[in-house]
């Protein structure tokens, strides 16, 4: 039996991580011959782990996704002479990691039944708002296909009609769908690793991506073997806890042979933090720790302010061990007069000097940051500014044992690098909430590239936390030496980018009696929120047809308010939304793009050719990230009222 693997992999910073080359290794235990296909122009990291395993690397623009690489291959790369001389082909892509048992087992499992072709899981037939009906498929992300199809005329005419698909959808529905209901209606049977049945409905609709949604069950129960990469940035919280995600890593790290830092290693690289930590749930209710002796070196910053936050510090400063290096920092001289009396070492500074002093506590294991806060009446009412302060320091460095026990917690979790407090969630802080970037993306952007950060930094997706306390890992510190002092004010913003940047994964750190409280602040504040909007829109079935109802009362409200309509944008969303916009003058486009004449029946105008009145509204039906673009070209345009939906 002569196998050949078609193996491809994409990475948009061109590097190959160590997860590929076990997977590569594990192939190679089954397979006679590994052409890897990178569907990028060169490789800026880990080719020494392509060489090792590949017989043949091949390079290729990201045209067509990897389908178009698996087309390439058969049709140029390699050719079909050459393919056909072996008696299986294997298809397969970086998608996911494993495998959790030998790849030998795999096969010798499948090696049992009697079919033309075979996968590791499938999908259920199924109709999706976003995707319309869907057969029952084999996802293609791996494909074994045998000697009687591989030798058919239709296998290789399949491949070689295909086009280059443009949009990831297009391959899943004109493909991944397509392939197993296209060669089993030809006659060819299949089968799957992976028993994904018993969570199969006759009730199409109730049909999932498993290992979206259920990875711990598949891994643990299904004898599906592998962890799928892009679940950890699906927000599944429409439909469940998203309990499974944080199972199935810790399964794979507690109960099998695979090292779950190859998992990590990619992971921290190439995800945006904000996703990591949500999907994760990284967030982390400290219990009392022990002592383990003085093999740390932690350090504790302090910055303060005003002077009636000092008996409250102190207090807590007392429960700083023994051996710590404590160290406080003003702007006001005469602030630190109480704290030299107690013996602790202070220094005068100015604020935009902080960075250049993070980035001297670098050597140190840990180093924890700590700002006061208001406690006068002078400004707004001291309980305010004493809540804030209980809610940095009691998470912080609540007492001996909790600080123990974040320690502990940073060695248990190896790849941890950064923990914050929690969001406010009271008084004036509220507002905090889905402020997002806040108008800071751009100048943060700058300053990441500028420190050489290797880090996922998203318009779309602010930090999960914005903070000026925390716990980090010194080394994480670094960098900070290479901040301008006008760039000071920003890094609230950038501390998980920085932690990414060196190989770790950031989350939120609480008491268990803080956490206590926010737990039932968050019951409260979403009790509020949703008998608001059932008020005023009415009912709603989940979070999302909530989210729905709030957008369409303010979109028929801002229609009401201006005679002239126009919706600027003609995809999805614009067909989506044209049910709810019944009096819409014209469609718009940017200038230069290619557009019918009409779209549902009305005009479809350039930007250029909208006659700006102040009675005009402007519905953009674009994503966030479209909307950033177009919105100043409204304005350049006089086109002052806008609707994002």
């Amino acid at each position: 039996m002569k196998r050949l693997c078609i193996y491809l992999t994409y990475d948009k910073q061109n590097i190959v991580d160590r997860y590929i080359g076990c997977m590569l290794k594990e192939l190679g235990t089954c397979v006679d011959y590994i052409a890897v296909v990178c569907n990028e122009t060169e490789i800026a990291g880990g080719l020494d782990i392509l060489e090792e395993y590949a017989d043949e690397i091949f390079y290729r623009k990201n045209i067509g996704y990897d389908a178009g690489g698996f087309k390439d291959a058969l049709c140029d790369f390699l050719g079909w002479e050459k393919v056909l001389q072996y008696d299986e082909l294997v298809l397969a892509n970086d998608s996911m990691f494993g495998p959790f048992k030998p790849m030998e087992d795999i096969f010798a499992e499948m090696g049992e039944k009697d079919v033309d072709f075979w996968g590791l899981a499938k999908h259920g037939e199924c109709q999706s708002i976003s995707m319309g009906y869907m057969y029952e498929h084999i996802q293609s992300y791996f494909l074994v296909i045998r000697s009687r199809m591989l030798r058919c005329r239709q296998f290789r005419v399949y491949w070689e009609e295909m086009p280059y698909y443009a949009a990831f959808r297009d391959v899943v529905s004109r493909h991944e769908v397509r392939f197993t209901h296209y060669f089993s209606s030809l006659g060819y049977s299949f089968a799957t690793l992976a028993d994904t049945e018993p969570n199969d409905s006759v009730n199409i609709a109730n049909n999932y991506m498993q290992y979206g949604m259920i990875s711990y069950e598949l891994i643990e129960k299904r004898n599906f073997p592998f962890l799928k990469k892009q679940q950890l940035a699906f927000n599944t919280l429409n439909l469940q806890t998203q309990q499974n995600l944080r199972q199935a890593i810790d399964y794979v790290k507690n109960a099998t042979d695979y090292d779950v830092n190859l998992i990590w290693d990619n992971i921290i690289r190439t995800l945006n933090m904000a996703d990591l930590q949500r999907s994760l749930h990284l967030q982390y209710i400290i219990p009392a720790g022990q002592d383990k002796g003085a093999d740390r070196k932690v350090a504790v910053i302090v910055l303060v302010a005003f002077k009636e936050s000092a008996e409250y510090i102190l207090d807590y400063l007392r429960g700083v061990p023994s051996g710590f290096t404590v160290s406080i920092f003003s702007e006001c001289s005469e602030l630190l007069d109480i704290y030299e009396m107690q013996g602790i070492k202070c220094k005068t500074i100015k604020l935009n000097e902080i960075a250049e002093i993070l980035a001297g506590f670098s050597n140190y294991d840990f180093v924890c940051m700590l700002h006061d806060a208001d406690m006068s009446s002078d400004r707004k009412p001291s309980c305010i500014g004493k809540s804030y302060f209980y809610n940095v320091w009691e998470n912080m460095i609540k007492s001996t044992e909790h600080i123990w026990g974040i320690l502990d917690l940073f060695e248990k979790e190896s790849r941890l690098g950064f923990l914050a407090t929690p969001q406010p969630d009271f008084g004036e802080y509220f507002k905090e909430y889905g402020r997002g970037w806040n108008g800071n993306y751009k100048t943060v952007r700058h300053i990441t590239e500028k420190l050489g950060l290797r880090c996922q930094v998203s318009g779309l997706k602010a930090p999960f936390r914005i903070a000026e306390d925390f716990w980090s890992r010194g080394c994480i510190l670094k960098k900070l030496g290479n901040l301008e002092e006008e760039e000071c004010p920003y890094l609230p913003y950038i501390w998980s980018y920085l932690a990414q940047d060196a190989g770790y994964y950031s989350g939120i750190v609480e008491s268990s009696e803080y956490a206590s409280i926010k737990e039932v602040n968050s019951q409260y504040y979403l009790n509020q929120i949703a008998a608001q909007v059932r008020r005023q829109y009415g009912v709603f079935d989940d979070f999302n047809k909530m989210k729905e109802r709030i957008l369409l009362g303010a979109l028929e409200r801002f229609c009401t308010k201006y005679p002239r309509i126009l919706v600027y944008g003609i995809g999805d969303m614009a067909e989506k939304h044209k049910m709810f916009l019944p009096d819409v003058e014209a469609y718009v486009v940017s200038d230069g793009r290619d557009k019918p004449e009409l779209f549902d029946g009305m005009p479809v105008r350039y930007l250029s050719e909208v006659r700006v009145s102040e009675d005009c509204g402007v519905v953009l039906c674009l994503d966030e990230r479209n909307q950033e673009q177009v919105i100043p070209m409204l304005e350049e345009q006089g086109l002052k009222h806008h609707f994002c939906v």
